[in-house]
Formats: structure tokens, C-alpha cells, sequence
């Protein structure tokens, strides 16, 4: 995930404050090159030196001191654990939706919603939708998480239930529905969390699934493309547990 960061680079001075100045100065000749002169013969054309010197003056510069702030945004990878971490917390919730133990279920699906599952994040909606489990009705997170979890690249269950769910809405709400959505989204979506969510066919089955995994995850594959080698990781799960076809 991607964080703004703020870098200084350090004072610049001028090592030295005096500078110096190649200037070329009139005089007379036969005169000094302090001015011209002072004497009475002839005009100021004609007290014009016929010859120039370069003389040396020193110009007094003062010290140049100045700051220079530059902003950009600093690459950050995803924790090796982290990654695990959510994998469990997304396998764990969907099995307890799935045995409707909403109570259970719940604390994992918010980590996983809160990381950027798909899955998760409807369930979680759907949760709050009819206030299972002992959570009580939020129909501001009902919305946010179904909202979010209904973007182009999601399973169409989710999606569907999300454009009946928005239907059934008053259109004089819309708007404000439509705010709380992009809310969530600019927090909780694949761009904010670096997860991107995918309807695939696993391999021997002519069976669309969807798969979120973590942008981050190719940091820790080993060269034959194996994810944590030794590690089972179930990046799908199936549906059940009631709510918006997952």
C-alpha cells in the first residue's frame, strides 16, 4: 500500500561570501584605474580611456542559505505476515458465515473487508444489512461495504444484489448513497489497498471463481511462481451463509 512521504534536502550554502567580479574599468591614459580623472583638460568623451584593464573587485555576496522540499511518495510492501494474516481471516469468516455463526464470523470479515476482500466486504454488508449475530443494524456500513464490494470485477451475485439493494432505495437518495459508496471505495478499495479481485477459472474447472490476492504477493514468490512455498492458501471461498449470493 501505497503512503505520501516527505523528504529534506539539506541546506545549500555558498561556501564562500565573497565573490569575485571581472569588470572592465574605464580610466585615462596614463591615468589609474581608481576613476576618472580629475584633472581639467578636455571633456568627459575625451577623458574616455583609450585602453581598458581588467581589474578584480570584490563584491560582497551574502551567504545563500535555502531550503528545498520536495514531496513524494515512498514504496511500501506489504508484511510477509500481514498478507498471511488476512488470508486467515478471510478463509475463517467464510467458513463461519457459511455456518451461519454470524458472531464468530464477524471479526474475521471485518479484517479481511477491512484489507480489501471482495467476499468479505459483502458479507460483512450483509451483516450489517439485517443486524446478524448480535450486530446491530447499520444501514450506513450496509451500504459502504456492499457498495464497495460491488465494483466491476467482482462476482456478479454481489453485484446484482448490490443494483436490487440500490433499486429499492428512495431516488431522492441516491446522492447521498451514492457519497457513502465512494467513501468506502476511496478507503477500502483495490486502489487504497493494493488487493485486486478477479473472476477466474481455476485450473480443471470450466467454473468462474473469484480471487483477490495482494499486488505485493510477487515480493515473496519463489521462482517457480509458488506463493509462501508450503503454505496452503485458499484465496476463494464458495458461498452459503445466506445474503448476496456468497
Amino acid at each position: 500500500m501505497k503512503n505520501p512521504m516527505l523528504y529534506l534536502i539539506k541546506r545549500i550554502g555558498v561556501a564562500s561570501s565573497v565573490f569575485v567580479l571581472g569588470l572592465f574599468v574605464s580610466a585615462q591614459e596614463g591615468g589609474t584605474s581608481d576613476g576618472p580623472s580629475t584633472g581639467s583638460e578636455g571633456s568627459d568623451t575625451d577623458q574616455i580611456a583609450q585602453t581598458t584593464t581588467r581589474t578584480p573587485v570584490t563584491v560582497p555576496i551574502r551567504e545563500i542559505e535555502d531550503e528545498i522540499v520536495v514531496t513524494g511518495e515512498s514504496i511500501q510492501i506489504t508484511p510477509a505476515m500481514d498478507i498471511l494474516d488476512v488470508y486467515d481471516a478471510h478463509n475463517r469468516g467464510g467458513y463461519y458465515y457459511r455456518l451461519r455463526m454470524y458472531e464468530r464470523a464477524y471479526p474475521y470479515l471485518k479484517e479481511a473487508a477491512m484489507a480489501g476482500f471482495k467476499e468479505s466486504q459483502a458479507r460483512l454488508g450483509f451483516i450489517y444489512q439485517q443486524g446478524l449475530g448480535g450486530v446491530e443494524r447499520n444501514w450506513i456500513e450496509a451500504v459502504g461495504w456492499l457498495g464497495v464490494a460491488a465494483s466491476k470485477t467482482s462476482r456478479p451475485e454481489i453485484i446484482n444484489y448490490w443494483k436490487r439493494l440500490y433499486k429499492r432505495i428512495p431516488e431522492h437518495r441516491h446522492e447521498m448513497i451514492d457519497h457513502i459508496v465512494e467513501v468506502y471505495t476511496d478507503k477500502y478499495g483495490s486502489e487504497a489497498t493494493g488487493v485486486i479481485c478477479d473472476m477466474n477459472r481455476p485450473a480443471g474447472s470450466h467454473i468462474k471463481k473469484m480471487r483477490c490476492y495482494f499486488e505485493d504477493e510477487i515480493e515473496y514468490r519463489d521462482p517457480g511462481g509458488e506463493l509462501f512455498p508450503g503454505v496452503q492458501i485458499d484465496t476463494s471461498v464458495g458461498g452459503g451463509g445466506g445474503g448476496p449470493g456468497v
